[in-house]
C-alpha cells in the first residue's frame, strides 16, 4: 500500500515531535508531577472528612500516577532515539508499548472521578434537600474504589495478552527484552479501543456537557439573585414588606435559606464547573480523534496518514498532561482552605531556607 499524500510531511512530523516530545512534554510533566504532589499534600492537610475532599484527593493521586507513567514513556522515547540505544539489553519502544495500557487505567479513573464530582454537584444544586446528605465520605470512598477496580478489571484481559520476553535478533545477533503479544491481543486491543477510547469518552462528554449547563445556569441564577438583593429598596417596597403575613414571611425565609448556597458552596460549584468544562473540551478532542480513527482506516500509525496520526496523538497526550497539572490553579482560585494551606506550606519552606 502506498504511504504518501499525508498533509503532514516527514520533516514537519520530526519538527513537531521535537517540540512536543523533547521540549514541551518534559516541562509539562515535571510541572504536573509537582502540582499533583502539592495537591495530595494540601488535601491531606485539609482533611478528607467529606466526600468532595476525598474525591479531590483520589483525583490528584490518579493524575499523579498517569503523569509518572507518561514521564516514563517520554524517557523511554528519548533513549530510544539516541544513537547508543541499540546496544541496550532492552527495547525502549517495547517498554513504551507495555506502559501505555496502564496509563489509560489512571486516565479513565481520573475522567470517571471528574464526572462523579460533576454529577454530585449537579444533584446537590438541582435538588439540595434530597441529595444534601447522600454523597457522604463513606459512599464517595466506595465509589472511588469501585471506579478504580472497574477500570482495572476492564483491562485485565488486555493486560494478560502482552509482555516482555528475551528475543535474539537475527540481524545483530543480540538478545534483548522485547515486546511480545498473544493471538488474542488484537481482539482485546480493538475492544479496548472501541469501548475505552471511543464509547467512554463520548458518554463522559455528554454527561460533562449536561452538568456544565446545569452548573453554569445555577451560577448565573445565583448571580442575578444577588444583584437583585443588592438593589436599593423604595418606600413602596418597604410598605409592601411590612404588610406581608408573618407566617408567610417565615415560610419564605426558611425555604430560601434551604435553597440558597453559602459562599463556600458557591466557590466549590465554580471549581467543579470549571474542571468539568475543561474535561469536556478534552473529551471532545478525544472523541473526535477516536471517531476519525474508526471512520478512516488509513488514519493509523503505519498507514497512509501515519504522520498526522502520530503528531495529533502526541499533542493529545500533551493536552492531557496540561489538564492533569492545571487543576491546581482551579483549586487555588476557588478553594480558600486549599489556598491558605498552600501559602502556609510555602511560607514554612521559606523560613526553613532562611534558617539553614
Amino acid at each position: 500500500m502506498e504511504l504518501g499524500n499525508d498533509i503532514i510531511t516527514d520533516e514537519q512530523l520530526d519538527l513537531g515531535l521535537l517540540v512536543c516530545s523533547k521540549l514541551l512534554s518534559p516541562l509539562f510533566q515535571l510541572f504536573a508531577i509537582f502540582a499533583n504532589i502539592l495537591n495530595l499534600a494540601t488535601f491531606y492537610k485539609i482533611g478528607s472528612k467529606d466526600g468532595v475532599n476525598v474525591t479531590f484527593l483520589a483525583l490528584s493521586l490518579s493524575d499523579l500516577a498517569y503523569v509518572l507513567l507518561d514521564a516514563l514513556n517520554t524517557v523511554c522515547l528519548l533513549i530510544a532515539t539516541s544513537p547508543w540505544q541499540p546496544s541496550l539489553p532492552v527495547s525502549m519502544y517495547s517498554i513504551t508499548g507495555c506502559v501505555i495500557p496502564y496509563q489509560y487505567i489512571f486516565l479513565e479513573t481520573s475522567t470517571s472521578l471528574e464526572t462523579y464530582l460533576a454529577v454530585t454537584r449537579c444533584c446537590c444544586v438541582a435538588l439540595p434537600l434530597k441529595f444534601k446528605n447522600v454523597f457522604t465520605f463513606r459512599r464517595s470512598l466506595s465509589v472511588i474504589v469501585i471506579i478504580f477496580i472497574g477500570n482495572v478489571a476492564f483491562r485485565i484481559p488486555l493486560l494478560t495478552t502482552f509482555g516482555l520476553t528475551w528475543k535474539t535478533s537475527s540481524a545483530t545477533n543480540l538478545t534483548r527484552l522485547t515486546f511480545y503479544s498473544t493471538d488474542s491481543y488484537v481482539i482485546f486491543s480493538r475492544l479496548e479501543q472501541l469501548v475505552g477510547k471511543t464509547c467512554f469518552p463520548v458518554l463522559f462528554l455528554l454527561i460533562a456537557a449536561v452538568c456544565s449547563v446545569i452548573l453554569s445556569t445555577s451560577l448565573l441564577t445565583m448571580s442575578l439573585k444577588r444583584k437583585s438583593m443588592t438593589m436599593p429598596v423604595t418606600s413602596y417596597d418597604k410598605v409592601a414588606l411590612q404588610n406581608l403575613n408573618t407566617k408567610m414571611a417565615m415560610d419564605m425565609a426558611s425555604s430560601n435559606s434551604s435553597r440558597t448556597m453559602k459562599t463556600k458552596e458557591v466557590q466549590l460549584v465554580k471549581a467543579v464547573t470549571l474542571v468539568t468544562m475543561l474535561q469536556g473540551v478534552l473529551l471532545l478532542i478525544l472523541s473526535i480523534y477516536s471517531l476519525v480513527e474508526a471512520a478512516i482506516p488509513e488514519f493509523f500509525p503505519t498507514r497512509k496518514y501515519r504522520n498526522s496520526h502520530n503528531l495529533i496523538l502526541v499533542v493529545i497526550y500533551l493536552l492531557i498532561t496540561m489538564h492533569a497539572g492545571g487543576k491546581t490553579f482551579v483549586y487555588y482560585k476557588f478553594n480558600s482552605k486549599f489556598r491558605e494551606s498552600v501559602k502556609k506550606t510555602f511560607n514554612e519552606c521559606l523560613v526553613l531556607n532562611k534558617s539553614s
